[in-house]
């Protein structure tokens, strides 16, 4: 039976999501619960359970199915999805497989509601367990994740934290993006080398990378509470659900162990994505745009910033007093008036928030004026220089 949600019920969250995966109740053993939203993958339906289906531990040995499972919420597709996701489960009866279909009226017919509404559903599900440190994890349909997914996911959680972002890769292929992806992967590749090496935080040390989309996160039940939940949001979703782990100083892990591959293509599903920003890099490709970010002598500068911010946040009210002067030295370093420095900083609860103000006051300061944004191939040269002078050092 295809349930139906229109805009009365979309002031809904919980109502609606009670109302699914309910009739069969978790295993008493369950450690994470797969969300996966589908819409029209019919194509890569089978390939992305058949991923699920075989996981493994480190030693190579199949995870019991009574300790994860997945959630399949087939939506507005007009194509067989479902009933081909229905022949699967049948097909291989002892995997924990559980599916859902739903009609969304047009207006919030799109993936905020859709992984919110999963979220939800496993979140419900883990409190019928009683079971707070429970693990939601979230991949897409025209993806594939690694043999050991869900393994290291749950490794990485038992180590106190809060979170987990999975490692998104791509098959190459010959697109006229494929050079620009690479350019955005080399760049964001040496911001986190950077950040690793001038504001570390010892929950997430390196080796790790950058990422933390939809297509492999992971975080556990109480940390999903405390944060509000997922934004419900047309597209970017992800992005914005980062933003609010981050705010609340979640423990978040960007682990290289934690692996998927995801599609290339360049028509999506969502009216802003992975796919849509793979085909404005190949019309700026064709256009021989340039593209612009942060140079290496700002970001340094933030990081070393941050990372004196970060010791003074956590020093304590004796401390705090006579390490006063590192503000000065920090207004000083991102061109921010100290007064206004010292009032944040006894305003927020969360390093996060605080951060985030920092970020927003250098956007319209004298710190954007001094550090123009600059070609991404010229800023990954400088990049490679500093970062290779930094560890020499």
């Amino acid at each position: 039976m295809v349930q139906t949600f229109s805009e009365e019920t979309a002031e809904y969250e919980p109502v609606m999501a009670s109302s699914l995966f309910y009739t069969i109740p978790p295993s008493q053993h369950l450690k994470l619960s797969v969300i996966l939203p589908v819409r029209n993958e019919q194509d890569n339906l089978f390939k992305t359970l058949e991923a699920l289906r075989h996981q493994k531990d480190n030693e190579g040995f199949q995870l019991p199915y009574s300790e994860y499972e997945v959630l399949l919420l087939a939506n507005n597709c007009t194509d067989d999805s479902a009933e081909s996701a229905r022949t699967y489960q049948k097909t291989f009866p002892e995997f924990s497989l559980h599916i859902e279909e739903i009609q969304l009226a047009q207006d919030v017919a799109h993936i905020g509601t859709v992984r919110r509404l999963l979220m939800d559903a496993a979140y419900n599900r883990f409190t019928l367990l009683n079971r707070p440190q429970g693990i939601i994890a979230s991949t897409d349909s025209d993806s594939e994740v690694d043999k050991n997914w869900v393994f290291n996911t749950i490794e990485e959680i038992k180590k106190g934290n809060d979170v987990v972002g999975g490692r998104i890769l791509t098959r190459p292929e010959n697109s006229l993006s494929r050079i620009y992806y690479l350019r955005d992967v080399t760049y964001k590749h040496l911001v986190s080398k950077a950040e690793a090496l001038l504001d570390p935080v010892a929950n997430d040390p390196w080796p790790r990378h950058y990422q933390c989309f939809g297509a492999s996160f992971a975080v556990t039940c109480s940390i999903y509470d405390l944060s509000g939940r997922l934004p419900v949001v047309p597209f970017l979703e992800d992005m914005a659900f980062h933003r609010a782990l981050t705010r609340i100083d979640a423990k978040i892990r960007l682990s290289p162990l934690v692996k998927v591959i995801t599609s290339t293509r360049i028509k999506g599903r969502v009216d802003f994505g992975f796919s849509i920003q793979l085909k404005q890099w190949g019309e700026m490709n064709e256009a021989n745009d340039p593209v612009l970010v942060e140079q290496a002598g700002a970001l340094f500068k933030k990081l070393m910033a941050k990372r004196l911010l970060r010791q003074y946040w956590n020093s304590d009210c004796c401390q705090k007093q006579a390490h006063l002067h590192m503000l000065n030295v920090v207004a000083e370093i991102l061109k921010l008036d100290v007064s206004w420095l010292i009032s944040q900083v006894s305003r927020e609860i969360y390093f996060g928030v605080f951060w985030e103000k920092i970020e927003e006051e250098l956007e319209k300061g004298e710190w954007i004026k001094t550090w123009p944004k600059m070609d991404v191939v010229d800023v990954i040269t400088e990049l490679k220089i500093k970062i290779k002078n930094l560890r020499i050092q």
